[in-house]
């Protein structure tokens, strides 16, 4: 059996970043679309249209440039993306690893962006400026009230990261508080088959700077009484033909079926549950809780 180092690639994330970084500019685009289409402008109080000519393409499809949120941020890979595409972004992280390959990015993407260390459920990013748009910014456009920040996103089922209902609901209010009102927060995870209790096993393959990284994520059976499902990643990392070294994680994530959501997201009545789509990020296509697809991505709307 080959031996595997323990490891937490969160101190160290050169190889989670390899890994999920292929996937970024796809889900920038998903988002932006999310907020075309599911945003409300409170000066105008309707939806913002997804214009269809601008399906395709990244530089007309953006009517208006963005505040956005991402707590549990990570490398900043979706950070510096959206700030390269003229956004301004915070992101909040508990990991200190995280923020300084963030760091490290953003100056090397010659981009700005905010970074706090702290939970995902209670953090402040009130005195981060918002972005002025014309004569004036997102909080006087916002004439309900509520925070600066037009986008919020925590994707690739971080928020089960989260171990308590206090804490997720926590996340939930904070994360609204920091919205303006008609702002969006785009959540994903993968969800649990109540009726199905065995391992399942994903693999990812990605190459970059000459390092080629193989990821393996196995879930083990879950505890249903005490919501919490345990990961192991597994990560072989080579440079060119030679083996650098061979690496393990584990976790424990908390288990949500679609009625645990439910009842999750009515705990913050501000939000609205706008629309649901898959991990697959494809604006056109919609699912629901009720799908046989378990990853899902949600979007919710601060009402007020």
């Amino acid at each position: 059996m080959p031996h595997y180092e323990p490891f937490d690639w969160y101190h160290t994330p050169v190889y989670y970043d390899i890994i999920f970084d292929q996937d970024t500019p796809q889900q920038a685009t998903f988002l932006e679309q999310c907020h075309a289409r599911n945003a409300i402008d409170a000066s105008r109080l309707k939806p913002t249209a997804l214009r269809s000519s601008a399906a395709g393409s990244n530089a007309q499809q953006l009517a208006q440039r963005l505040n956005i949120l991402e707590p549990a941020c990570g490398s900043g890979r979706l950070m510096a993306e959206f700030a390269s595409r003229g956004h301004r972004v915070a992101g909040v992280d508990l990991s200190k690893g995280m923020l300084d390959f963030a760091r490290k990015r953003f100056k090397q993407h010659r981009v700005k962006g905010k970074l706090l260390a702290a939970p995902m459920q209670d953090f402040n990013l009130h005195d981060f400026p918002p972005m002025r748009h014309g004569s004036a910014t997102q909080n006087d456009l916002s004439s309900g009230g509520g925070g600066g920040y037009d986008l919020a996103h925590i994707l690739v089922s971080s928020f089960k990261y989260l171990q308590t209902e206090d804490e997720a609901v926590a996340c939930l209010r904070c994360v609204c508080d920091h919205l303006r009102v008609g702002g969006i927060f785009v959540l994903g995870l993968h969800l649990t088959d109540p009726h199905e209790n065995r391992r399942h096993l994903e693999r990812w393959r990605a190459k970059r700077d000459g390092l080629d990284v193989l990821c393996t994520i196995r879930t083990s059976p879950v505890d249903f009484k005490a919501r919490t499902e345990p990961m192991r990643t597994r990560i072989v990392a080579r440079q060119g033909k030679r083996e650098v070294g061979r690496y393990e994680t584990n976790w424990t994530f908390r288990t949500y079926t679609p009625r645990q959501l439910r009842s999750l997201l009515r705990k913050e009545p501000r939000f609205k549950h706008c629309a649901t789509y898959t991990f697959h990020h494809d604006i056109h296509q919609q699912s629901s809780l009720e799908s046989d697809d378990l990853g899902v991505v949600l979007v919710l709307r601060r009402e007020r």
